[in-house]
């Protein structure tokens, strides 16, 4: 299954429904990580806040991985920018 992820209210919810998906709290995420679960706390409210590096690290504790598209169809047909 895919997400899409548009923009960066997106990707907090969308990561606590992955880490809830594997069952983790976020004590054990961040065990599992090697985050702190502060880290993982921001990463689910304001991940705009935390390093790639940590994003990635989450992503891979609940074995996920990043894709980028272009989406030139979606941008022009949408007024709001990045």
């Amino acid at each position: 299954m895919a997400f899409v992820i548009t923009n960066q209210q997106q990707i907090g919810p969308t990561l606590k429904g992955l880490r809830k998906q594997k069952g983790l709290t976020q004590i054990q995420m961040a065990k599992l990580s090697g985050l702190g679960q502060k880290t993982i706390s921001l990463l689910e409210t304001e991940p705009w806040r935390c390093s790639v590096d940590s994003l990635l690290r989450y992503m891979s504790a609940v074995d996920v991985a990043m894709s980028l598209d272009f989406i030139a169809a979606m941008r022009s047909s949408s007024s709001e920018e990045w």
